[in-house]
């Protein structure tokens, strides 16, 4: 009865939710979506009758699966984007201009200087699990009030939970073993020609030929 009147979420993290939803009396749909802005990114509609628990099953842990990786990179972006105001910190700390940081990037800084990457490194590190450093920081570099208040909710929450639940140094591997990751994924395009009457038309027939299994494939057009 209570999926009648409304869907049933079966799971959530941060934003994302997998949900329940009845489609008719005879089916129900399991889908992945943003509860935020409605964006959704991965469904399945099963009929009652004819799917039994193991059909269900690999689905539903698909989903938990996706919702997973979705969060964590959606973590790793908002923390690289205060990382970055960090960065842009330190180089005016330094009195280094970033054109000229770039130069340098590659060979070593004259050591009297007392500049590496590595103090950049170790600056980020220590000062982001320090929140009101990592406030004023993004209150300084923020480029609107949305973008403030934003990374700011997000790094209060995050900075409590990483001191809860994890080590600088757990950070610190988890961030070099996501690096390793996309520096190792490689990319291909292939052309394809759908027939239909509409662009729309086109984008949806394309989505159900590549089907629920869709990790890394952007459409364009």
């Amino acid at each position: 009865m209570i999926l009648k009147d409304r869907s049933i979420c079966v799971a959530r993290l941060g934003n994302l939710a997998v949900s329940m939803t009845r489609i008719d009396d005879n089916a129900f749909a399991l889908s992945l979506e943003d509860v935020n802005d409605g964006t959704q990114f991965s469904g399945r509609a099963f009929n009652i009758m004819r799917s039994k628990e193991e059909d269900i099953i690999p689905i539903v842990e698909e989903l938990f699966r996706k919702m997973q990786a979705i969060y964590d990179q959606e973590v790793f972006d908002k923390r690289e984007r205060v990382w970055k105001m960090y960065a842009m910190d330190w180089l005016e700390n330094q009195g280094i201009s970033f054109d000229d940081y770039i130069d340098s990037r590659m060979a070593s800084l004259p050591n009297d200087e007392g500049i590496h990457w590595k103090s950049l490194e170790e600056y980020i590190a220590s000062d982001y699990l320090i929140l009101a450093s990592t406030i004023s920081i993004i209150g300084k570099y923020a480029q609107s009030d949305e973008e403030k208040k934003e990374l700011t909710d997000f790094a209060a929450k995050d900075i409590v939970e990483l001191r809860q639940h994890h080590s600088l140094a757990a950070m610190q591997e988890k961030f070099a073993q996501h690096d390793a990751e996309l520096n190792n994924r490689k990319r291909f395009a292939f052309g394809v020609e759908i027939e239909a009457e509409s662009r729309d038309e086109a984008r949806e027939i394309l989505k159900k030929l590549i089907g629920e299994k869709s990790d890394g494939v952007i459409i364009r057009g």
